[in-house]
């Protein structure tokens, strides 16, 4: 099976992309228009980046850069390189490696890495895991030079135990954060504002909330409620929510209890924002292989979905999972995979007012195995 999927918007070209590695070591990118049909494409054979056996993946845009990138590692590579794969508006895909700038970056470990931009800062952000158990961040600007900081160093923060990581930005509070999982099941934040220095908080110490087990973690910031929030599984496979507003007071809730949803299984778990559904959203995957989303609106109570049983799906992978909103279209969009030998990669797709489509989209662009 693939480390991972990855799937974003580009809101200045009004797409939506998937990225995977197929089984010949090539990473493909699908793309959906506004008024189009699903393509695939052979990024590597069209740039010819390196070729990494096992790659995990992350992708974003990039607003001030006008760009979108896939970023890929593997624990297989020797040099621990990242490799960003980078699309300016308008122009073909191009390789770039951050780590041949003189910034003295440590080697990846290969099985930790988030992409994300910070609009307050007008950046593009790579957080990575290294060999030595730090977390690391490399930060671009539009000049196209990185520059590179030990976050653990930078904090005091305690190492990282697994490949639970995540980055994102949170423009309503005007910081960016890192949050990861440490050896003894607490969660860790580190965050940083545009002119000040990074912070560590324990988010367990702070809240009581119940250990974090060892199978998925996301955060993320949902802006029209003006909170930040970090969705994680629990060693039994409760579905948890921390949740921090303005006033930098966290708070954490079982969304699984709450909403009476089935237990989660497995690392496909994804966590979002749908700004213009004024909502936010949870995706998992139960033991039947069911796809659920928890979703809420602002200030009322969470819901659950069957999503699997409501559209009459096949079976869904415990393994991967992907999930985000496509801006200009009011939609919100889940990638996933399906339980098959060679397993298909599917999108669900919902535009505001409109019922759930799905599609194969393997089958519609007659793209290579991932395995």
């Amino acid at each position: 099976m693939p480390s991972n999927i990855t799937a974003y918007e580009w809101p200045l070209s009004g797409t939506i992309h998937i990225a995977y590695e197929t089984g010949d070591e090539h990473i493909h990118e699908m793309s959906l228009g506004r008024k189009g049909t699903w393509r695939d494409d052979d990024i590597t054979r069209v740039t010819g980046a390196p070729e990494l056996e096992d790659a995990i993946l992350t992708g974003a845009s990039w607003q001030d850069g006008r760009t979108q990138q896939i970023a890929y590692a593997s624990a297989m590579n020797d040099n621990g390189h990242i490799y960003e794969l980078v699309m300016y508006q308008d122009h073909p895909w191009s390789l770039e490696d951050p780590m041949l700038q003189p910034i003295d970056a440590a080697p990846a470990d290969g099985f930790a890495l988030v992409a994300y931009e910070w609009k307050d800062a007008g950046t593009k952000q790579l957080v990575y895991s290294g060999r030595e158990g730090h977390i690391h961040e490399l930060s671009a600007g539009v000049a196209g030079l990185w520059r590179h900081t030990d976050l653990t160093e930078a904090t005091g923060a305690p190492l990282a135990d697994n490949a639970l990581l995540a980055a994102y930005a949170w423009e309503g509070g005007h910081k960016k954060q890192v949050v990861f999982v440490g050896g003894d099941g607490h969660i860790h934040e580190l965050m940083s504002g545009v002119d000040g220095p990074w912070r560590h908080t324990d988010l367990m110490a702070e809240t009581g909330a119940p250990l974090a087990g060892d199978a998925a973690l996301i955060g993320y910031a949902w802006e029209y409620g003006k909170t930040k929030q970090v969705v994680y599984t629990s060693t039994d496979g409760d579905v948890y929510e921390l949740v921090c507003g303005l006033d930098s007071g966290w708070s954490f809730a079982d969304l699984t209890s709450l909403t009476g949803a089935p237990l989660a299984v497995g690392s496909a778990l994804a966590a979002f924002a749908w700004e213009t559904g004024f909502s936010k959203q949870v995706v998992y995957v139960d033991r039947n292989h069911h796809l659920f989303e928890l979703h809420t609106p602002l200030q009322r109570s969470w819901k659950h979905t069957d999503l699997t049983q409501l559209l009459g799906l096949g079976e869904s992978s415990h393994d991967v999972l992907a999930a985000h909103e496509w801006t200009p279209e009011f939609a919100k969009h889940i990638a996933y995979l399906d339980t098959a030998e060679n397993p298909h990669i599917h999108s669900l797709l919902l535009k505001h007012g409109e019922d759930w489509k799905h599609a194969d989209v393997t089958s519609l662009t007659g793209a290579q195995p991932i395995v």
